[in-house]
């Protein structure tokens, strides 16, 4: 991710992040946007078209609307992450299911107010979060950029970090929980949606 872009979700959310509070209660509509799984084609790789795009994005892998390599990889990931067997990178009706997203629902992509109501453990199950956290760090809590800028598994700047909350865990990212860095992702994403991050 550029830095550019997270100059600019700071300056989208800062001002709101330092009175966030945590709401318990679950998202009321916590349903994938896209159709039901019944009215999905099985991909594989070699697949094209407007299916294999949707599914791309909620992998946040680059949309090209072709089943490439990095596709079938970013699938595999998530099949194993969610238990799904066989994990072998075809996207069958159980993988569809497995790829809804609480946080992609267009109440959630539009209003920070239905984002407030998000909790830390459905925020978790986030297949799209998961792919940024793939990307930015192949998951890993105590990552650091080349430069030292970005860091921990959603590779935040000390400011981004400090703004929305994760001082109160550890100066930097990297040197939190994960479960803690998890906690101020939840809190950028409240103000922000998946910006910061590219999207």
């Amino acid at each position: 991710m550029s830095r550019a872009l997270k100059v600019r979700a700071l300056v989208l959310g800062v001002a709101a992040a330092t009175t966030a509070t945590l709401v318990v209660a679950a998202p009321a509509d916590a349903i994938s946007t896209a159709p039901r799984a019944g009215a999905l084609p099985t991909l594989s790789m070699g697949a094209k078209g407007a299916a294999v795009s949707s599914l791309q994005r909620t992998l946040a892998v680059r949309a090209t609307g072709v089943y490439d390599s990095a596709t079938y990889a970013a699938v595999k990931r998530v099949q194993v992450w969610k238990g799904i067997k066989p994990a072998n990178g075809v996207v069958g009706s159980a993988t569809w299911v497995a790829v809804k997203d609480p946080t992609l629902t267009y109440r959630m992509r539009t209003s920070p107010t239905a984002r407030k109501s998000m909790t830390l453990k459905v925020f978790q199950t986030s297949v799209h979060g998961y792919g940024i956290a793939y990307r930015e760090s192949k998951l890993t809590c105590t990552a650091v950029s080349p430069s030292g800028a970005y860091r921990g598994k959603w590779q935040m700047s000390k400011y981004l970090w400090h703004a929305y909350g994760g001082w109160k865990y550890a100066k930097f990212a990297n040197r939190a929980k994960c479960w803690q860095q998890d906690a101020v992702a939840l809190n950028v994403w409240r103000h922000n949606g998946w910006r910061p991050w590219g999207g």
